[in-house]
């Protein structure tokens, strides 16, 4: 049955053909009326013959950019800091690295005491601050969503010594997590008596991890320094006085002493 309706639209496909054709070929009509009579009769043995349907029209469309942007994970649209990038590519030479978190962010707050009270600042770490307290921003996919995980912060100074330890469990969602940690390192009057300026390395580890390496400057103590300064000039001060001071008596004089001296 369908053989005999294909068989009877081609035939009446031929037909129309014949007699466009000694229109055509006749000169009656203008030629931009000819274009148009032949486009319609192509078009028209396309649907009747069924090589044209709206899903293979639509299957030779582009795809729209949007679309394609829209289905791109969620992961490649994060804006990873500087200091991000450069701590996890420092972690990944660890042997205990874990690839799966992406590091967006890291760093330190460091507190200072000023005139105007506590500000807070996250650059220019120095012995002068109140104290450092490490932070990371982690992006977790799904697979870690509605987990506890253990956060571990390590602050080791020039020497690679340990002044920092602490741990802490954090529950983990999907997408971005700000992890802080709930203690800092004291500075100040109350950093370690050997506490070394210089080329300092925080490291943040997670689910038994490293996730991240971050190497920052803490410089030295200006006010310590002031301090040592101020004391030497002070006991040059008290030395130098010593020397000059002429020498005084106030024992009374005797009249032999007197007449001692006349002689």
């Amino acid at each position: 049955m369908q053989t005999k309706s294909r068989r009877a639209t081609t035939v009446w496909l031929v037909m129309i053909g014949l007699i466009l054709g000694i229109v055509l070929f006749s000169g009656a009509l203008a030629p931009q009326a000819m274009v148009i009579l032949l486009a319609l009769y192509l078009l028209t043995a396309l649907i009747a013959m069924g090589t044209f349907t709206s899903d293979a029209f639509r299957s030779r469309l582009p795809q729209r950019p949007q679309k394609q942007e829209a289905k791109a994970p969620r992961k490649a649209r994060l804006k990873i800091s500087s200091a991000a990038e450069q701590a996890q590519a420092r972690a990944r030479q660890a042997p205990t690295y874990l690839d799966q978190f992406a590091l967006v962010d890291i760093g330190l707050i460091a507190s200072e005491l000023g005139s105007d009270g506590l500000r807070l600042k996250r650059n220019n770490m120095s012995l002068d601050d109140q104290g450092i307290q490490p932070y990371a921003v982690v992006y977790a996919d799904p697979s870690w969503a509605d987990e506890t995980a253990t956060a571990r912060f390590e602050i080791l100074d020039s020497t690679g010594r340990a002044c920092f330890v602490h741990e802490e469990t954090v529950y983990l969602r999907t997408g971005q997590n700000n992890i802080l940690s709930s203690y800092r390192l004291p500075l100040a009057d109350k950093a370690p008596a050997d506490a070394n300026p210089g080329l300092w390395e925080l490291r943040v580890s997670l689910a038994g991890g490293v996730i991240g390496l971050h190497t920052f400057n803490l410089a030295p103590s200006i006010e310590r320094r002031r301090r040592m300064i101020q004391g030497d000039l002070e006991r040059r001060r008290g030395r130098l006085e010593d020397e000059t001071a002429p020498l005084q008596d106030d024992s009374p004089v005797s009249l032999e002493d007197l007449l001692r001296g006349r002689q």
